[in-house]
């Protein structure tokens, strides 16, 4: 009886988040040398967040990263001058981790966006959310523009719910995206 009981009272929170595997849609490295085409050398700049930090991405979105360190895949070009960098912010969800790939110009706008990491149940929603075009709605933005603008411009009204929802999961992940370059990243 106690047994039923003690499954009884934690079904509830296992139905609640119910992740399923993760599955790779993008390889990283694949993704950073298709988007930084000019880049000859690659570096990796880790940069951990410190409580300043930390202090001004809660007042600006509400968010706080899960892991303390960031890490921005820099790419130069042969004359030493930067090509651009690459970053994956992630956001966690009920269904599991979306994580996308941003690719950032020299002078700091999105020159690609790209969903790099589902999970098994999100994947036809994130498919979905990506065939309508919302990724390329993001090229040329700059931290302080809204991103909501893309959603709004990428035609999900004509997807079901669950890629809407992945869609505005995914739009998420650029604006934590933007935020985490604008308040972390110095050259």
């Amino acid at each position: 009886m106690r047994s039923r009981l003690l499954w009884a009272m934690t079904l509830p929170l296992v139905l609640a988040a119910h992740p399923t595997p993760t599955i790779v849609l993008i390889q990283k490295t694949d993704l950073i040398r298709r988007t930084l085409p000019d880049a000859t050398q690659f570096f990796l700049k880790t940069v951990t967040i410190g409580k300043d930090d930390l202090a001004r991405i809660r007042q600006e979105i509400d968010f706080t990263p899960e892991d303390p360190d960031v890490k921005f895949y820099v790419g130069r070009r042969a004359d030493g001058k930067p090509a651009g960098l690459v970053f994956f912010p992630q956001v966690n969800t009920m269904h599991g981790p979306i994580e996308v790939g941003l690719t950032m110009t020299p002078d700091g706008a999105i020159a690609s966006a790209a969903v790099t990491t589902a999970t098994v149940e999100t994947k036809p929603w994130v498919e979905e959310a990506i065939a309508s075009g919302l990724l390329d709605k993001f090229k040329a933005m700059r931290y302080g523009d809204s991103v909501e603008t893309a959603l709004r411009g990428a035609g999900l009204e004509r997807t079901g719910g669950m890629s809407r929802w992945e869609g505005q999961v995914i739009t998420t992940a650029v604006h934590h995206g933007l935020v985490l370059y604008h308040d972390l990243f110095r050259e």
